[in-house]
């Protein structure tokens, strides 16, 4: 059995992606683009450290390649990278039909077990996708699905086989109205899949999210040992290289900012 992490991106580029981090905040759209290119490369090199035997990126918009083989002979250059790693662009005019659409082709290109997760979780422990890989394989007779939940009722990893028709995620409408983990659930219920949930994690979308990141950068980049997390190192770096550090607002308890050090 062929293994594969999916990594499912837009191609880290300003005014495309994250652009919720710059909803009234300090961030660029330059900014927002430098931490997602820094997320992306952590998440390949996450994946590298897994039991998997390919990595795979599933990629929008297709012109943009390119910057995605930077980003990946970086990573490699860098002795993080150790796998190897191939390019699919997403193909459908909304989310369900472009991940249904590398679902599918990851399946054509011989892969049996497949975990696909965001370049939104930088810090995500190798050994939670082992865990799901193993899962894939002990159950693999009896139609698992791996579930990682995020805040929101989000997902964060999905781990699937063969047993799963890649135009589900659309005939289903799995990832429609917010509410992924039920309609997975739901899913999993009525077809008789064997369903497999991982401990959460949370994503990387908005303000609030960017400080817990730089939150758990510090508490992590200070621990003498580290259980459930990964270094995130590009997204440390770029932080740092940003200035960017954590304020709270006046008169509001727990409300909490991002600023950049050089800012008047």
């Amino acid at each position: 059995m062929k293994s594969a992490i999916v990594i499912f991106t837009k191609v880290p580029i300003p005014g495309l992606v994250k652009t919720r981090l710059t909803q009234n905040t300090c961030l660029t759209e330059l900014d927002s683009a430098k931490i997602a290119e820094a997320m992306l490369k952590d998440t390949i090199s996450i994946a590298s450290k897994t039991n998997a035997d390919t990595i795979q990126v599933g990629y929008f918009p297709d012109e943009s390649v390119g910057k995605l083989h930077e980003i990946a002979d970086c990573v490699r250059t860098d002795g993080y990278l150790s796998k190897p790693i191939d390019f699919i662009p997403q193909k459908g005019s909304n989310f369900e039909q472009r991940f249904g659409s590398v679902v599918k082709e990851s399946f054509e290109k011989k892969i049996t077990l497949l975990v696909v997760l965001g370049a939104d979780l930088p810090f995500l422990d190798p050994k939670i996708i082992n865990l799901a890989l193993e899962y894939l394989v002990k159950k693999t007779n009896e139609k698992p699905i791996i579930i990682g939940p995020s805040t929101g009722g989000g997902i964060y990893l999905i781990g699937l086989t063969k047993d799963f028709n890649p135009s589900w995620f659309s005939e289903y409408h799995l990832f429609s109205g917010g509410l992924e983990l039920s309609e997975f659930a739901n899913f999993c219920r009525e077809n008789k899949f064997l369903l497999f949930s991982l401990p959460p994690y949370g994503d990387i979308d908005i303000e609030e999210d960017l400080v817990t990141l730089i939150s758990y950068i510090k508490i992590l980049k200070n621990s003498e040992r580290i259980t459930g997390f990964y270094f995130p190192h590009y997204t440390a770096k770029i932080i740092e290289d940003l200035n960017l550090y954590i304020v709270e607002e006046q008169d509001q308890t727990r409300r909490r900012k991002i600023a950049k050090k050089n800012d008047k």
